[in-house]
């Protein structure tokens, strides 16, 4: 699985985000995307998931002929759950749209993300990093064969960001993009791309 960036171009109002930014990210391989705080990194992020899409050039997606959409998960702080939803009725939720597997039911999934709310409460009543890791539990359990993260660990205490810490070492089989300028984060990346290095 391969995401091609071809010479893209992001402008934000008048200003550009990146500019003739050419690369080829594979699976197999961790891409941490580093730069200052508002530096553009959350937009070259989204810009590779095409959730946006670049002012020039092109994002290609090769070795499945699988609409982009259907080969991305995608987790960041500012991404949203349906918080009308308990978190049994979400997961019912997301096997039923293909997005999780069917044997991800409640009891596995939250002995795999560590965490036990009740089956009767509402997402709009957990905590932020409740939030922020049943986001990354359901991206890391899809199987989806291209991972973005947008600053993963925002939220986390040290124990949640340990466990994943852990949890990425069973995706590296997956072409992996992180969002981040936290180095224990960028250390989980085989490979860093500088955005600074296409503001030019």
């Amino acid at each position: 699985m391969k995401i091609i960036a071809t010479g893209i171009h992001k402008k934000f109002r008048q200003e550009w985000v990146f500019k003739s930014l050419s690369y080829t990210f594979e699976s197999g391989n961790s891409y941490a995307i580093v730069g200052q705080n508002g530096a553009g990194k959350s937009t070259l992020l989204k810009t590779l998931a095409q959730y946006s899409l670049p002012n020039k050039g092109t994002v290609s997606f090769e070795g499945s002929s699988v609409e982009p959409n259907k080969l991305i998960s995608f987790a960041a702080p500012y991404s949203e759950l349906i918080e009308e939803f308990t978190l049994p009725e979400l997961l019912d939720f997301l096997i039923n749209m293909d997005f999780l597997p069917s044997t991800w039911d409640f009891e596995t999934f939250t002995s795999f993300i560590d965490l036990k709310p009740s089956t009767s409460k509402f997402i709009k009543n957990f905590s932020s990093g409740m939030r922020q890791k049943v986001k990354l539990g359901i991206a890391l359990a899809s199987e989806r064969p291209i991972l973005c993260l947008d600053e993963p660990t925002s939220n986390l205490d040290e124990s949640a960001k340990q466990w994943f810490y852990d949890a990425m070492e069973k995706q590296r089989h997956k072409l992996i993009l992180i969002a981040s300028n936290e180095q224990a984060e960028i250390s989980l990346c085989t490979k860093q791309i500088a955005i600074s290095a296409y503001k030019a």
